[in-house]
């Protein structure tokens, strides 16, 4: 499928085309649909908010649920996989087989890292103008391809240059998915969703493990190949397929998305849905406005809170090199760590559940910095009985990060570019610390015992929770110096909000379309 250029102008012959086939009303789009009130829909509601929406809504985020999540979850699903396999691989007869005695594992991960750093930016800035339906889908299959190429290593050289260039192009995905879920659901639906990469990470991982364990078991020496080289020809067979779906089943954003599977009417209620809590749609991307993102406090506060996010995360990473210590056998080496990633998947979906509900954002990720620093202090300490280590390597587990990506697209729902380029700029700082930190801080040669590196992870933890309070002060002291209220979500919009205003800018010649009495924001360019 050939890139084809696009644009988010209001003058487009496809916004008026969506104007032409009005919604229903508000009182009729959020009817309760006949027996709704039934205590079993009450129930179910409970843990996904579809079933107490009306009809129109439903059937809206029937088909986001179905395409949309799909794709981003089995996307990122081997996105992760293709990213952590390298572990598994090397506790697996890689390091044996390929003679790797050194901090060749770290210097594996620090390729990656510094793929990931080069291609974070400008992938997000490609796609303001060619299609991310177009972009990502194309992005995994090559990765994919590469992934199985890997199998064919002979050396450590080799896999330095295919893991740097796999990083360059997994860099498209975690902030693009990030900010295409937060330009289609409302805050109470938000959480759930987003936290969705917190489950199929975690997902990936724990597969990772048993995948590994049974490669090993089964197919080792299978047409002369050892387990380990199998396992990256498996991931990749998986990941092209999967690759191929996101060409038809990622749609884009509300205001250009072309996607066959949803209606006229569907995308005029998407528009509206957005427009009703203040979140702004796509614009093009001037040098002028790439610049002032960068002049920003909150620009600041957010990079280096979420830095102390991905600094931290050692626990979990270097819990197979201490099972390799203890000479557990591989499977158990590959199958132990899944506890912890099956411990993740359920606490990050309670923790969505409370915060759709409870509007929680900040507080339950606190909860969340203060298991992984409780954990990083045990292992510090190291000399502790062996179950109350085993349950350090897990506390990363009982907390949940990924709420942050929630938070941070209802703080700066009033841009959207932003809302992609901040996890890009932030991933691309994090990984540019992980490309040196870790090879710094936990050395190899000294595993399992890692005093400095546990030592600092503890203090990148306390650091992350001071991040969090202080920009929890500064968006409200924001808020109350423009004159913001609380809509009916829990966000803080501008007053006017939340009856016939849209934010626009009137020197950038955007315009209205009219939606049955209620205005869409459409921007042509920035001024």
């Amino acid at each position: 499928m050939a890139a084809e250029m696009y644009t988010t102008t209001s003058g487009s012959q496809e916004m008026k085309d969506v104007a032409k086939h009005p919604v229903k009303s508000q009182a009729e789009i959020r009817a309760p649909v006949e027996g709704k009130d039934k205590l079993w829909i009450k129930f179910v509601s409970f843990f996904w908010d579809t079933a107490r929406k009306g009809p129109e809504e439903q059937a809206l985020l029937n088909r986001l649920d179905f395409f949309l999540l799909s794709y981003i979850v089995l996307s990122f699903l081997i996105k992760t996989l293709d990213q952590t396999n390298i572990t598994n691989a090397y506790v697996s007869g890689m390091k044996e087989d390929l003679a790797l005695n050194g901090n060749e594992l770290n210097y594996f991960t620090t390729a990656y890292n510094m793929g990931y750093l080069v291609g974070s930016m400008p992938i997000q800035l490609l796609m303001g103008y060619v299609r991310p339906s177009v972009v990502l889908p194309a992005c995994e299959v090559v990765w994919g391809a590469l992934v199985m190429a890997l199998a064919g290593a002979n050396s450590a050289k080799y896999i330095y240059i295919f893991r740097a260039i796999i990083g360059f192009l997994e860099a498209a995905a975690y902030p693009a998915f990030a900010r295409c879920i937060g330009s289609w659901y409302k805050p109470d639906e938000l959480g759930k969703r987003m936290i969705l990469f917190g489950i199929s990470a975690s997902l990936a991982s724990m597969i990772s493990g048993y995948i590994q364990a049974g490669v090993y078991t089964s197919m080792n020496g299978v047409h002369g190949l050892a387990g380990w080289r199998w396992l990256f020809i498996i991931d990749g067979v998986i990941s092209i397929p999967i690759a191929c779906m996101g060409f038809v089943f990622f749609p884009d954003f509300p205001t250009t998305t072309r996607a066959m599977w949803l209606n006229e009417q569907q995308r005029a209620l998407a528009i509206r849905r957005m427009d009703e809590i203040g979140r702004a749609p796509p614009r093009r991307m001037t040098v002028k406005r790439f610049v002032m993102v960068w002049f920003q406090w909150r620009t600041h506060a957010y990079l280096w809170t979420n830095l102390m996010s991905g600094l931290q995360q050692g626990q979990m990473a270097y819990m197979n090199l201490w099972l390799k210590s203890l000479k557990y056998s591989v499977q158990k080496i590959n199958i132990l760590p899944t506890i912890g990633y099956a411990i993740a998947i359920v606490c990050a979906y309670i923790y969505a559940i409370i915060s759709d509900h409870t509007g929680w954002r900040w507080q339950l990720m606190v909860t969340g910095f203060l298991f992984k620093l409780l954990g990083n202090i045990l292992l510090a300490v190291w000399d502790i009985p062996f179950g109350l280590k085993f349950f350090a390597y897990l506390c990363p587990n009982f907390g949940e990060q990924n709420l942050f990506l929630t938070w941070a697209a209802e703080n700066f729902q009033d841009d959207s570019e932003i809302r992609g380029i901040l996890p890009a700029a932030g991933n691309m700082l994090m990984f540019g610390f992980n490309a040196w930190v870790p090879v710094l801080i936990f050395p190899t040669a000294k595993a399992p015992v890692f005093l400095v590196g546990y030592s600092c992870s503890a203090g990148f933890c306390v650091v992350g929770i001071l991040g969090i309070l202080l920009m929890r002060y500064l968006f409200i002291r924001r808020a109350k110096q423009l004159g913001y209220v609380k809509n009916e979500y829990g966000l803080l919009i501008p007053p006017e909000l939340g009856t016939e205003y849209v934010p626009r800018d009137e020197e950038s010649g955007g315009e209205t379309v009219s939606l049955e009495k209620e205005t869409v924001a459409v921007y042509a360019t920035d001024k």
